[in-house]
């Protein structure tokens, strides 16, 4: 009995489990057995493959874009040198046929007379358009730097609607191509320019072509009369952009100017 009593009595033994560290995920735990290393160079590998995709991605992205820029522009030319080709087909036709005095008068169709002469220079009348169209042709001419053309037209705006909502405009840009004109007429520029001034003393065109008349002054040599004149434009419109131009202009050209 008291053998067993003392059984009873003793302990019994725990059973002691050999010591296990924790398991890390797999990336930490094969990068342990691998030292780090291998598997820290194969991760900055993925992601600078997948840097690259990106930039790959936003290259044909900026591709794209510059392809449709590029056919944009390319439709924009082709569209313009239609325009260009066709506007000098009509006028290349029409200045053969005022040539050669062949013009058909038919219904809508131009019509040509004989027109004043100025100087030893018939100049023909030009009928069956109306002024604005007259007018919106010869400011497309300048813009294609087809000056002769150009002077044709705006001389025709000038004869056929003398008085005309147009006939001030058409003065101050004859004496604007004139003067820009690859071997210039200052003279005719002159005549143009002071027309609007004379005969149009209200419109809105007398400041730019007294401005203009000024320059053109200028480079036909009378150093006085373009300084009177810019000086002019100045002082009757203070505040205006062409007052600031001919402020810039006497400064900059006339200093130096003697007649």
């Amino acid at each position: 009995m008291a053998a067993a009593t003392t059984n009873a009595a003793t302990p019994q033994t725990v059973q002691q489990l050999p010591f296990e560290a924790p398991v890390e995920d797999n990336l930490s735990a094969t990068g342990a057995e691998g030292g780090g290393g291998a598997d820290k160079g194969e991760i900055e590998g993925i992601e600078t493959q997948y840097h690259l995709q990106l930039l790959e991605q936003d290259v044909l992205t900026l591709r794209g874009l510059v392809e449709e820029l590029q056919h944009q522009l390319q439709r924009l030319k082709k569209t313009q040198d239609d325009r260009y080709l066709e506007l000098d087909s009509r006028f290349q036709s029409l200045r053969g046929q005022l040539s050669s005095g062949t013009l058909a008068a038919e219904p809508g169709s131009v019509v040509v007379t004989e027109g004043p002469v100025v100087g030893e220079i018939a100049f023909p009348t030009i009928t069956g358009q109306s002024e604005k169209a007259l007018y919106d042709t010869a400011l497309e001419l300048i813009r294609n730097r087809q000056y002769d053309l150009a002077i044709t037209q705006l001389q025709a705006v000038i004869d056929r609607y003398p008085t005309g909502t147009y006939a001030a405009n058409a003065y101050y840009w004859l004496g604007e191509v004139y003067a820009a004109k690859p071997e210039p007429n200052y003279e005719k520029a002159r005549q143009a320019l002071t027309q609007v001034i004379e005969f149009f003393p209200d419109h809105q065109k007398v400041a730019d072509a007294a401005f203009k008349l000024g320059k053109v002054y200028h480079l036909m040599g009378d150093c006085d009369k373009a300084r009177e004149l810019l000086t002019q434009v100045v002082e009757q419109y203070p505040g205006k952009s062409v007052a600031k131009l001919g402020g810039s202009y006497l400064r900059d050209n006339m200093s130096n100017c003697q007649p």
